[in-house]
């Protein structure tokens, strides 16, 4: 009888053990996700806004983050397209999802911003205007651009997606100039002016140039200033980016200067667009 009971105690810890492990498990709750990780983005291609400078309608694309909400005001982030040979849509080139054999030949924006939020950043609007390849700006004689920009077209966007008057502009070659053309023109109106493979420097540029615009500039004022070209860029010299970071150098302007392996391409721009993205993002904070 003893050694029975001896046993008995032996092995009841063990038939529990074996008894637990027949057990169902309970269920756990399940984990509550965000929003933000669930909502797709919105786009909205080929608006308008009317221009008195311009006298005609411009076209523009507008991407919206996750959980867009009206009822919200946003921030904004401007996004400037390069020359084109047809610019009737450039406006959307920066939303192209399009290859050429395997290589990118648009800027991809929805996977890439909406990356960028789900990773934890910022929720802003990123609008695309059109330009007819007259670098973002006014001429004498010709398009009043500027005008129609400044003056016109972000107050619209602003009004439109409830804009919060916190801004910043980004864009690539005849773009990155008119980044650069307006950030130093109007750094009031900005926080971030992010360059890609800028044309710092264009036959026939009009008064006032970008060399004037940094020579007369107040270093304090102006927004954070990043510019980003490839090494082996053979559409705007790599010399030429450098010629235009020395000369903020010398005037007192610090700017953050990136050079990389990389051409006058969509796979650089593409590789530009999430730095951009996060930059303009910690500015809106």
């Amino acid at each position: 009888m003893k050694i029975r009971k001896i046993l008995i105690l032996t092995w009841l810890p063990l038939l529990a053990a074996m008894f637990a492990a027949c057990q169902k498990p309970e269920k756990q709750p399940e984990k509550e996700v965000s929003p933000v990780m669930t909502s797709p983005a919105k786009i909205e291609r080929d608006k308008t806004v009317s221009s008195a400078a311009l006298g005609k309608s411009v076209k523009y694309s507008a991407w919206l983050p996750p959980t867009y909400d009206e009822t919200k005001t946003y921030p904004v982030l401007f996004l400037l397209h390069g020359y084109e040979n047809d610019p009737t849509d450039a406006h959307n080139k920066w939303l192209s999802t399009e290859s050429f054999y395997g290589t990118p030949n648009g800027g991809d924006l929805n996977t890439i911003a909406t990356a960028y939020v789900r990773d934890g950043g910022e929720l802003f609007v990123i609008v695309t205007p059109n330009c007819p390849n007259d670098f973002y700006r006014d001429y004498p004689e010709g398009d009043k651009y500027e005008t129609f920009f400044i003056q016109e077209f972000i107050p619209a966007i602003e009004t439109k997606y409830h804009g919060n008057g916190k801004r910043a502009i980004a864009g690539l070659s005849m773009g990155g100039y008119g980044t650069l053309f307006h950030g130093f023109r109007h750094p009031e109106m900005f926080t971030v002016m992010y360059a890609m493979s800028p044309a710092t420097a264009f036959y026939g540029e009009p008064q006032p140039t970008l060399a004037s615009l940094v020579a007369g500039a107040t270093p304090a004022q102006l927004p954070k200033i990043t510019v980003e070209t490839g090494t082996g860029d053979g559409t705007v010299s790599l010399s030429s980016v450098q010629d235009f970071v020395k000369l903020m150098k010398d005037h007192g302007i610090q700017a953050e200067f990136i050079t990389r392996s990389g051409g006058h391409d969509w796979s650089f721009w593409q590789g530009c667009l999430p730095k951009a993205l996060r930059l303009a993002g910690q500015s809106f904070k």
